[in-house]
């Protein structure tokens, strides 16, 4: 039976210090790993956070979710992830997307399937002790261990799905959580796979999920907005007169809206977003 694990991933919009603690506990907690969001206007650095994380703690797999082919050359992020997972033995994978909030907050566009395609190879390469060629300038990484860091992608859309399946070592599915989409997105990772030679078992498979929390006091009236006294990015949750969820409403720091992406399905856990809960699977449907 596929064991499944269940990870957060963490915007890194808090001060350096509360982020460690917050990383501390959710290992205290018992969560199996952390992935910190790559989004250099928005986030402190993701791979300084990773850096501590990995001395600070003990267990956690510890993850960038998601980097990106362009904010990070891949020779550059080559030789971060391999200097985390000097620090976090066996406890470090990396997960690298299109970009998003990366890419329009500095005025370009997100990467294309193609570059995903190039830097994935490259990436895997310079892990693996391999030389790899930059225009006319061959190079490799000189300090690569070889061990294995798992390359995942994050993915959405059919195309880059199947390109997932076919390239890299596992996917971070942000499509929601309904069983028709669900089983619509195991088709297309089954045939990137099988192009590139591999089973869907082979994979490591990731569904985003994006989960409510809700602090609810026993005998609270109808209407009444319950919200956590403390935290980060936390959902506010407005019952309606049942008492059931009537809307989520996410505040940065400074209590700014925060909005989601448009491009996400719509088939959701709950009312709440945006505390993402990653559940990794290997090869088989992983849910909470």
């Amino acid at each position: 039976m596929t064991r499944v694990q269940a990870t957060l991933r963490v915007p890194g919009t808090m001060p350096l210090p509360a982020l460690l603690t917050l990383i501390q506990d959710v290992e205290a907690a018992g969560f199996d790993g952390v992935g910190i969001l790559d989004s250099q206007l928005l986030c402190r650095d993701t791979f300084v956070t990773l850096g501590l994380a990995a001395v600070n703690t003990s267990r956690l797999m510890l993850f960038p979710a998601v980097t990106n082919p362009f904010t990070r050359h891949v020779s550059v992020l080559a030789s971060a992830v391999q200097t985390v997972d000097e620090l976090a033995p066996g406890r470090t994978k990396v997960v690298i997307g299109t970009g998003y909030t990366s890419a329009h907050t500095i005025g370009r566009k997100p990467a294309t399937l193609a570059e995903m395609r190039g830097c994935i190879a490259t990436l895997r390469a310079l892990l693996a002790g391999q030389a790899v060629d930059f225009g006319t300038t061959s190079g490799r990484l000189a300090y690569a261990s070889e061990r294995r860091i798992p390359v995942l992608m994050a993915a959405s859309g059919p195309k880059a799905i199947e390109l997932a399946g076919e390239v890299a070592d596992g996917v971070m599915l942000s499509v929601g959580f309904h069983r028709g989409i669900v089983d619509a997105v195991l088709g297309h990772l089954a045939e990137g796979a099988r192009r590139g030679g591999r089973k869907l078992e082979d994979l490591e498979i990731v569904w985003a999920v994006r989960a409510g929390i809700r602090h609810h006091r026993r005998g609270s009236p109808a209407g009444e907005t319950q919200r956590r006294p403390s935290g980060h990015l936390e959902p506010e949750v407005a019952l309606d007169r049942t008492g059931r969820p009537r809307a989520a409403a996410l505040r940065d720091p400074a209590g700014r809206p925060e909005h989601l992406s448009r491009s996400v399905p719509r088939a959701r856990l709950g009312a709440g977003h945006r505390r993402d809960v990653l559940c990794p699977g290997r090869g088989r449907r992983a849910a909470l």
